[in-house]
């Protein structure tokens, strides 16, 4: 017997595919035995442009976690490693780790360890300063805002591996305003009590 189920061409959908491309995958760590995400980003072609491996984290301060300033714990996502095959898509594979952050609760903070292990001659520090990212290695940090500003070269800079942290401009802002309020509230006391 025949098989007559047609079910007609399929239609022409004209959405306009996107540039890019990212594939999620849970992966497990052969040396720990944990398990952590992993991103793929390909073009339209099909081509590997990016990767990102990382994973949402509680950061304790007081404990000893060395990547944010303060002393409240604050959940961030933890990049392990992140590569951009594609000249200037760096930018945009860190704007997706804010997203990723902001859906998991993180506000879209970020943190990782900046090395230069995979490169010596174009180190991640800078890429990751220019981004706006910060570290508590305050003397680094004016190293490298020194050589941004063509004061320094490159050569004549000491980098170490160091953590750096990243927190979203509007975040900033709300934490700055809320330190304004009680000290306008403060002085009005001040001045009722007079």
């Amino acid at each position: 017997m025949m098989n007559n189920n047609y079910f007609g061409p399929i239609k022409y959908n004209n959405r306009k595919l996107p540039d890019t491309l990212i594939y999620k995958t849970i992966r497990v760590n052969d040396k720990t035995n944990q398990s952590y995400e992993h991103y793929t980003a390909f073009n339209k072609s099909g081509k590997v442009i990016g990767i990102i491996d990382g994973n949402m984290e509680t950061i304790h301060p007081l404990i000893g976690d060395p990547f944010f300033p303060g002393f409240k714990k604050m959940k961030s996502f933890y990049i392990y490693y992140l590569r951009s095959k594609e000249h200037n898509f760096g930018n945009k594979l860190l704007d997706f780790v804010q997203i990723i952050s902001k859906k998991n609760g993180g506000e879209g903070k970020f943190h990782l360890i900046a090395s230069d292990r995979y490169n010596i001659k174009k180190p991640p520090h800078i890429f990751y300063r220019k981004y706006g990212m910060n570290s508590l290695y305050t003397e680094i940090i004016k190293d490298i805002d020194r050589h941004i500003k063509g004061k320094i070269k490159l050569e004549d800079m000491e980098l170490i591996d160091i953590p750096m942290y990243f927190i979203p401009k509007d975040i900033n802002k709300q934490k700055n305003n809320t330190k304004i309020l009680p000290k306008i509230i403060n002085k009005l006391i001040s001045i009722i009590k007079k």
